[in-house]
């Protein structure tokens, strides 16, 4: 949570920061506050075509997002060489999990979820399959319960990450560096996440 102008608003910093610099803009196009649509969508439920207004607010700030994204060319370039590498680590180490753990009889599971301690929980990030990583992967499932895939997708390319869940929970993950375009893609998400809650609250105020 965030506080701007002496109210606490139920969203980050970084989310705040950027709501505010497009909210004058977006009571020029539509002659509402996003800021005040995101906090109390309620009270806009009586006025005309505002569901109409709302949604094309929810559009306005995509464009946003997607002008930003599109002065970033060698950040683009650079993400997406990343993002390969990432993906070919990714099946080579699944790989080797899958035979690794067959032949040790440990249970490996693509899960929904899984809910870790926090307390018991250690992060390895790697960015690549080697000599060193094969004899961690070796005892890391030679000492576990079960391994779980949780492999996350961004841009249709896979992000490894295994789950080694024993009397400490080891988690192994390919790194992807930082960049700009994935900084400002979880921006937009959160963004999207607060403005869809918005949207479907109006038009539950609004009786629709």
């Amino acid at each position: 949570m965030a506080e701007a102008a002496g109210v606490t608003v139920p969203w980050d910093r970084g989310t705040d920061t950027f709501i505010s610099n497009i909210d004058g803009d977006m009571v020029k196009q539509f002659g509402i506050s996003l800021r005040e649509f995101l906090l109390n969508p309620e009270k806009f439920a009586s006025q005309k075509d505002v569901d109409q207004k709302a949604k094309k607010m929810v559009d306005a700030v995509d464009a946003y997002f997607e002008n930003a994204k599109s002065g970033l060319k060698e950040e683009q370039e650079e993400l997406a060489k990343g993002l390969e590498n990432a993906d070919a680590q990714t099946t080579k180490i699944d790989g080797v999990i899958q035979t690794k753990a067959a032949l040790s009889r440990v249970p490996y599971v693509k899960p929904i979820m899984v809910d870790i301690n926090p307390s018991n929980r250690e992060d390895i990030f790697i960015d690549q399959y080697n000599n060193a990583i094969d004899a961690l992967l070796a005892k890391l499932i030679n000492t576990s319960n079960y391994v779980a895939d949780i492999t996350t997708t961004y841009n249709n390319h896979n992000i490894g990450s295994w789950v080694f869940s024993g009397n400490r929970t080891y988690v192994l993950t390919i790194n992807l560096p930082e960049s700009a375009i994935t900084a400002i893609d979880d921006l937009q998400s959160d963004v999207d996440d607060i403005m869809n809650t918005a949207y479907q609250r109006l038009l539950l105020a609004m009786g629709k």
